[in-house]
């Protein structure tokens, strides 16, 4: 109860802050919106869906960031705009029954739109974990937490938490007219926290995250991410790392009020933790158990949020621990709790909006003017339209004017060159780097009217050729050569002599009889014997290259004698000259 008082002890004081000469920032102007004079809408806000400065209602995230509650969005800050928010964060753990509570200040700062520097403070964390004893060997839920592996006692009281940093990189937006926002989230967590009471591993995590989110038709915000949490091991533990994942929606995306509904979880990369004998004591004096089973962590939230329009928001919503099983499930004297999964949220800030499009005023409609010259079309075209690195293809320009004027032709590119650039048709030799190429054509009509056309030739790599020999087969631990090996590498020597851009590759084999090291050692003879057999029929060296695999490749079934002996040989690889 006193917790709850607490919680609208804050509320109340981040409403009576939420004034307009408070929490209000200098605006700042969109960079897409260059135009000259005011709007009639800039005059009348209250009617727009966005903002005068071209901004959208957003919110923090629990690491303080721009997003939706604990999902973010790839959009940021404007440049030189500031958030500030106050979370309560709730999460329900089967290990131990454990139920733990964060109560983070976060800040952000937009720079250059198109990052967001941000940080999120655990100034209280608390830690109540129901299992008596504290740790109970051989039960999937008697071990520790992987989020917080050294919790020692059942409650934790109020405790100082770890501090978390990070930027966030926006590559692609909405605000610049695209169908969805991109960006990178690198994250790190400092252990500011008490490691002796379990509020921190005392160790720093490293965290990444990829996210695609967007707003569809001005109604919905939708957001995911996926992403890598590597988490520093405590003295005596190891514990798991992650691919961490969420999905959110926000709707109504522009209305004072939204709803929020989050899935976000965990793929740990081990299913245990493991700790040394006695590395972990528990008040009780019981100890961890040396191999403690985890579960993925998959966490349902739902959370409604009031959003005004000077940029503070207030919001509380109700999370759902998905990987929960009951308590009689693991530990049959215990009594069910229905509380056991499911968590309060809490959150109270400021956010002055993430960057949108705002179009600009519509142009007056011109004045009727006589008719005038009428420019030509044309039509570029390409043949063939995929070309090796250093070929030819021939780009065709066919332009028509409908005043019948005669019409000059230039053709330009990024990259190739061309042998008529002001021809109709010219011949076109593709550079040596491989990748799309746009040409273009441009006719002029020599009173004004112009016209162009684009076709795109895919320049690619030239195809490898590989020429593969019979196998040379050798004796049972031997390297000499058969008579009758002379003859296939006579082929080969035949083959290098007609075509100097063939470069020979010599592999090495051997039967699984023998250690791996020793068949490696025998192939790598093997390999060398057929080189200096081709190096002495004057093959030079540089066109040689020899590799031993051992018994690593076998090509026969090693079970039986006249298969295995198969196995025993070199084989020839020929490739031409990139």
């Amino acid at each position: 109860m006193r917790r709850f008082k607490r919680v609208g002890l804050i509320a109340l004081l981040g409403l009576g802050l939420a004034t307009p000469s408070v929490w209000a920032q200098e605006p700042q102007p969109a960079p897409q919106e260059p135009t000259e004079q005011p709007s009639a809408a800039e005059e009348q806000p209250a009617e727009e869906p966005l903002a005068s400065d071209g901004t959208r209602r957003a919110t923090t995230t629990f690491h303080g960031d721009s997003g939706l509650w604990f999902v973010p969005i790839a959009e940021v800050l404007p440049h030189g705009m500031w958030s500030l928010s106050g979370y309560r964060g709730n999460f329900d753990r089967q290990e131990g029954f454990t139920d733990y509570s964060q109560w983070p200040v976060t800040f952000g700062v937009g720079v250059g739109n198109r990052l967001e520097l941000f940080g999120s403070f655990q100034v209280v964390s608390r830690i109540d974990r129901d299992v008596r004893p504290i740790f109970v060997d051989g039960n999937e839920a008697g071990g520790p937490v992987n989020e917080l592996p050294l919790v020692p006692q059942g409650w934790s009281d109020n405790q100082v938490g770890d501090l978390y940093v990070g930027g966030k990189i926006n590559f692609v937006s909405q605000a610049d007219q695209r169908p969805l926002a991109f960006a990178v989230r690198p994250m790190i967590k400092l252990p500011t926290g008490d490691s002796d009471t379990g509020a921190s591993s005392g160790e720093a995590d490293f965290l990444i995250d990829a996210i695609i989110s967007g707003e569809a038709n001005q109604s919905a915000e939708l957001s995911g991410y996926l992403g890598w949490v590597q988490r520093g091991d405590p003295d005596g533990l190891d514990i798991a790392n992650g691919l961490r994942y969420g999905f959110g929606v926000g709707v109504p995306s522009r209305s004072p009020l939204r709803l929020t509904a989050e899935l976000v979880g965990e793929a740990h990369s081990d299913d245990v933790i493991t700790i040394d004998d006695g590395a972990l004591v528990a008040d009780d004096e019981t100890l961890a158990p040396l191999v403690s089973q985890i579960r993925n962590p998959l966490d349902l939230n739902v959370g409604l949020t009031y959003l005004s329009a000077n940029g503070f928001f207030l919001g509380g919503g109700v999370s759902w621990a998905l990987a929960h099983d009951s308590r009689s499930d693991h530990f049959p004297d215990f009594e069910d709790r229905t509380g056991d999964p499911f968590g309060f949220q809490f959150r109270i800030g400021y956010h002055p909006g993430v960057r949108a499009y705002a179009p600009p005023p519509p142009a007056p409609e011109p004045i009727p003017e006589p008719p005038a010259n009428r420019p030509p079309t044309v039509k570029a075209r390409c043949e063939p339209c995929t070309v090796e690195v250093g070929k030819s293809s021939t780009v065709t320009c066919d332009g028509q004017d409908p005043d019948g004027d005669p019409l000059t032709y230039k053709w330009s590119g990024p990259a190739g060159t061309f042998a008529s650039p002001g021809d109709r048709q010219s011949l076109w030799t593709a550079p040596m780097q491989e990748g799309p190429v746009p040409v273009t054509c441009t006719v002029d009509d020599g009173k004004g009217g112009t016209a162009t056309d684009t076709v795109t030739i895919q320049v690619v790599k030239p195809t490898v050729e590989e020429i593969v020999f019979e196998d040379v087969h050798f004796d049972f631990d031997r390297y000499t050569l058969r008579p009758e090996a002379t003859r296939i590498l006579d082929e080969a020597v035949t083959a290098m002599q007609k075509d100097e851009t063939l470069r020979l590759e010599i592999e090495g084999h051997t039967c699984n009889i023998g250690t791996a090291e020793y068949n490696l050692a025998l192939g790598d003879r093997r390999a060398r014997a057929v080189s200096s057999y081709l190096a002495s029929r004057g093959i030079g060296a540089d066109r040689l290259k020899t590799v031993t695999y051992g018994e690593e490749r076998p090509k026969h079934d090693n079970a039986r004698e006249e298969t295995r002996r198969l196995n025993r040989r070199a084989a020839l690889i020929a490739r031409l000259t990139q």
